[in-house]
């Protein structure tokens, strides 16, 4: 492994995580799916940062970007390109893509859902197969990475439910949720930093380097994992756990790994659900099976989030002070308890010979959450660690 390319990959993360707050698993997975060649599916309602995600990302990419919102009135014309006059004078039908989708290395399409037949087709070839087809020739594509955008699943699966299993990577991105993000959202810079950025040739090396990853050890887990989902009705088909490999290795490759192991395999819950509803009993599925003490891990942390977002997020209550101070108490009470839980959890996996570094990290979340109510709002001057 090329330990400057990889740290490259590494500082764009890092970056990214800066800018977009609340994102960690989004940008992972559109850094994993560039280095695996596939599409993401980002689902969320209008201002949550999906269009400046993406471009953030593309700017960091030397290479031909494409973006466009479709309508339902929108034409092939302004994807593919217009039709050469020219060649209509010599009988044949050829379309001028300069600077349109069939060029670009990464494309982002806003409101996907709304491509209409004449699109459609053309664009499915160029996702699966990366070819456009232009004058009764396949022309090769260079994509690399498609991105689409939607406040909406898909009305008619019928007809779109073959350009929704395209995305093999599914987000759905909501405003942000935590005080101290928000407050952060509020003072950010509208222009960030100096930038890390990859050539293509960059890309290409990483992608080759991601290619060799060993995934062998991890192989029964995913029939391991498609056995319990089945039990629970999520069904993905054939191709989606063949793709799954590649995301697999790319995210072991972004974990600093040249052979996969079980936590490589978490990215999968953003893989394998079919409706938003599933995404819960999917992601919970996965940790279960790939490391149960990270499950146990993630649910307290849910818990604290929610306990400390109801305590800090409160309107002030003027009239009762005595009642919302007792309220912030017992949140700091609560979250002090959820450390020493996490603790725990830590000393059993560390027993069990299984990683930590995610329960670590909850563990420091938790942490900051206690640490800014104990500070900011009950008025203590010293850092009290969970």
């Amino acid at each position: 492994m090329s330990l400057a390319l990889h740290g490259q990959f590494l500082s764009i993360e890092r970056e990214l995580n800066q800018s977009h707050l609340e994102r960690p698993d989004v940008v992972r997975s559109l850094l994993v799916a560039l280095l695996a060649r596939q599409h993401v599916i980002l689902l969320g309602p209008p201002g949550t940062g999906k269009s400046r995600l993406v471009r953030d990302l593309c700017q960091r990419i030397v290479g031909r970007f494409f973006e466009w919102q479709l309508t339902r009135m929108s034409t092939p014309e302004e994807i593919f390109g217009p039709i050469s006059l020219q060649g209509l004078q010599q009988d044949r039908y050829r379309r001028i893509a300069t600077g349109k989708l069939p060029e670009a290395e990464i494309a982002y399409l806003d409101e996907t859902f709304k491509a209409s037949s004449a699109i459609l087709n053309t664009l499915l070839a160029a996702m699966n197969e990366r070819i456009f087809f232009n004058d009764g020739q396949a022309i090769p594509m260079p994509l690399e990475m498609l991105v689409g955008a939607s406040n909406e699943l898909p009305e008619d699966r019928e007809e779109l439910g073959a350009l929704w299993d395209r995305f093999l990577i599914r987000h759905v991105v909501d405003y942000v949720k935590d005080p101290a993000s928000f407050a952060a959202l509020l003072q950010a810079p509208a222009h960030p930093a100096a930038q890390t950025t990859i050539t293509l040739s960059d890309l290409k090396a990483a992608q080759q380097a991601v290619e060799t990853v060993d995934v062998l050890g991890v192989l029964p887990l995913l029939g391991q994992l498609r056995t319990e989902l089945a039990k629970l009705g999520v069904i993905a088909s054939d191709r989606r756990w063949r793709q799954s490999v590649g995301i697999v290795q790319a995210n072991a490759w972004m974990n600093g790994h040249t052979v996969a192991d079980a936590g490589d395999v978490t990215i999968l819950q953003h893989v394998l659900w079919d409706e938003p509803d599933q995404r819960l009993a999917v992601a919970k599925a996965v940790l279960t099976l790939i490391s149960p003490f990270d499950q146990e891990a993630q649910d307290i942390l849910d818990d604290a989030k929610d306990v400390y977002i109801k305590a800090v997020g409160a309107p002030p209550d003027a009239e009762n002070d005595a009642h919302q101070y007792e309220a912030i108490l017992q949140a700091s009470q609560l979250l002090n308890t959820a450390g020493k839980r996490l603790g725990a959890i830590a000393k059993k996996a560390r027993e069990a010979g299984k990683s930590t570094a995610q329960i670590r990290e909850n563990m420091a979340q938790v942490q900051a959450w206690h640490h800014d109510i104990m500070v900011n709002h009950l008025g203590m001057k010293e850092e009290i660690e969970v």
